[in-house]
């Protein structure tokens, strides 16, 4: 366990290292919702991407993840150490002072930002209570933060996190009370 304070340091330390190779960067889980102990940091994030001339003989223009880069980057210099690379998730481990502080960075993209910062935020009894919400309306609540499927079993578009509160007929609660 960490504290609250240490691992806003921590965190504060880390977005600023990727937020210029990001879209957009936002801190979720217990951090997010201001608890006073966190187990890890949870961080979200759309990528920024560029073209550029692939190393071929032919020099295709391909699209390049700036976010990929700098964590490669990153873990090139020891400011983290590398535990899983997937395409939705990427857990690391800081080492601060002795202590290893374990980091989960969530990919985002523009459709699916809000339900995953929904659902990346927590807790995870909230996260139960919205998606029972969601089945009572015959809607689904996608646990992976993917989005909100209407009854008929279309994605939503979702432009805030109020919106999914609203789609669910419910009052929207901040972080801090999502228990």
């Amino acid at each position: 366990m960490f504290s609250y304070a240490f691992a806003t340091e921590i965190e504060n330390d880390i977005v600023d290292k990727l937020k210029d190779n990001c879209k957009k960067i936002q801190i979720v889980g217990s951090l997010r919702r201001g608890k006073s102990s966190v187990n890890d940091i949870d961080i979200m994030a759309i990528p920024r991407l560029t073209l550029t001339t692939d190393d071929t003989l032919f020099g295709e223009r391909v699209k390049e993840n700036l976010l990929d880069l700098k964590l490669s980057e990153l873990c090139l210099d020891a400011y983290f150490i590398l535990e899983a690379n997937g395409n939705k998730i990427k857990r690391f481990f800081r080492p601060v002072h002795h202590i290893t502080v374990p980091i989960d960075l969530y990919i985002a993209n523009e459709i699916t930002w809000w339900t995953l910062l929904l659902i990346r935020t927590g807790s995870r009894e909230h996260n139960i209570k919205l998606a029972t919400r969601a089945i009572d309306l015959h809607m689904h609540l996608k646990s992976d933060g993917s989005g909100l499927l209407s009854p008929d079993g279309t994605l939503l578009r979702i432009n805030s996190e109020e919106e999914i509160f609203e789609h669910l007929h419910l009052t929207y609660k901040p972080p801090a009370e999502r228990i």
